[in-house]
């Protein structure tokens, strides 16, 4: 016996519930997604970090990290899948380009070993540009990177001023360091035509590698030893760290503090913090011209038409016993957002 099938204009949710069951299956299957860290014996090449103690967990204990939620984990994939593209584009571009270039040794391998001959830092490398002319080509790694990152991003100085693009620069400067190649290519996705920076192992770049190499080989020798490093005294940097509260318990730690360790956020943040001057002023503008102009109904001032109107405006008026009667109260009806700057 054939089983019923329901009708195409009968559907078994209406199209809001269906939307949001959608959204909670792509929620779950991304968190389902999530792949356990594991313990390792070398610093990765794209795990700078301000503080050590961050860096030995990182090694010895990475699985007690608070976990990414869907949104973050959403990003990365984003990010993941514009990074290949974006190669698979630039093959295609290559062949018709003058010079002509090709997208070759994708994802190759390379260590840099410590002044003790031991290998601290183990890496990948995204592909390598070769004009056509050239025996093998510049090294490049590909970046989706959040767009209030690359917009700021003109020079390859300015990627190394930022704490959230950091990591990526050094990342690259310990492959040209470890190939002996003289420089390189960022590759970074942004709306419109993707941005090319150059990256060349100056004196004051190779200063920048040497100095993340120095760390690393502390941060491997603490991990050895089993001995934490000190706390870093920089409660912003305690702030976005993924250990703080599971792994980590700085002195500023409290209890029932929720850590987000979320990337657009915090610039999210940090672009209302910058305009929240500018909005004050405004809002005060707002009011004063308000004010003065109220009842104004055709007006001229300057280069500015003024008009306005009256409407009806109703409200009720009840009685204050009546309103006392039917009066709730809900102690979690109001919420008041603070935010301060560390």
């Amino acid at each position: 016996m054939a089983h019923p099938v329901a009708a195409i204009d009968e559907p078994v949710a209406g199209p809001h519930a269906l939307a949001a069951a959608v959204e909670r299956a792509w929620q779950s299957w991304l968190l389902r997604s999530r792949r356990p860290f594991s313990p390792h014996s070398t610093v990765w090449a794209s795990g700078w970090r301000a503080c050590d103690r961050r860096m030995f967990y990182d090694l010895t204990a990475p699985d007690q990290q608070v976990p990414f939620d869907a949104a973050t984990l959403a990003r990365f994939r984003r990010g993941d899948d514009r990074e290949r593209d974006l190669l698979a584009d630039a093959q295609r571009i290559g062949r018709d380009a003058d010079p002509s270039f090709t997208i070759e040794a994708q994802q190759e391998r390379f260590e840099v070993r410590g002044r003790s001959g031991a290998v601290v830092i183990t890496g990948k490398v995204d592909a390598r540009l070769r004009v056509a002319d050239q025996r093998k080509g510049a090294p490049l790694e590909v970046k989706a990177w959040s767009p209030y990152l690359v917009e700021r991003i003109t020079t390859f100085d300015d990627v190394l001023q930022n704490e959230w693009t950091r990591s990526g620069g050094y990342q690259l400067l310990l492959y040209l360091l470890g190939a002996a190649e003289p420089y390189g290519f960022l590759l970074l996705d942004r709306s419109g035509i993707p941005k090319l920076v150059v990256v060349e192992l100056t004196d004051a770049n190779l200063e920048h590698v040497e100095g993340f190499l120095s760390k690393a080989e502390r941060v491997v020798a603490h991990a050895v030893s089993g001995v934490e490093p000190a706390f870093i005294d920089d409660p912003a940097e305690c702030a976005r760290c993924p250990y703080f509260g599971t792994a980590c318990h700085p002195p500023l730690s409290a209890k029932d503090v929720q850590v987000f360790t979320d990337q657009a956020l915090e610039l999210d943040l940090e672009r209302w913090w910058a305009l929240r001057e500018a909005g004050r002023e405004y809002n005060g503008l707002d009011r004063r011209i308000k004010d003065r102009l109220h009842g104004v109904e055709s007006g001229l001032a300057g280069h500015f038409a003024i008009s306005g109107k009256f409407s009806k405006y109703s409200r009720l008026v009840l009685p204050a016993d009546l309103k006392a009667k039917y009066t709730e109260v809900d102690p979690k009806g109001k919420f008041t957002l603070e935010v301060e700057r560390l």
